[in-house]
């Protein structure tokens, strides 16, 4: 069971705002993803090869033409932060 303080920092770190009512309902569906993982992790899989996707086949690509894209003001728009035209976000490495 994951504790209240784990699920307020998910949250946090997502950007979500959750009511008292929403608590127990994403409390019971992270639990159960975290046991889904865990079960995951007792597997042996010591025979099985490593892949890196699940077709065989090369992937088609199409030919790389330049394309109408976003402003640079619609791109921040919904940013929290900006400096310097450049994303501000919190340190979440070593900190």
């Amino acid at each position: 069971m994951l504790e209240r303080s784990d699920i307020l920092k998910l949250a946090k770190l997502s950007r979500l705002d959750l009511s008292e009512a929403d608590m127990e309902s994403v409390s019971t569906h992270l639990g159960q993803m975290l046991n889904h993982m865990e079960a995951l992790c007792e597997l042996d899989l010591s025979g099985v090869e490593p892949m890196t996707g699940v077709e065989n086949e090369t992937t088609p690509l199409r030919e790389d033409v330049p394309q109408p894209s976003f402003s640079t003001e619609q791109i921040f728009r919904n940013a929290p932060k900006v400096e310097s035209d450049h994303f501000v976000i919190p340190k979440v490495i070593g900190g």
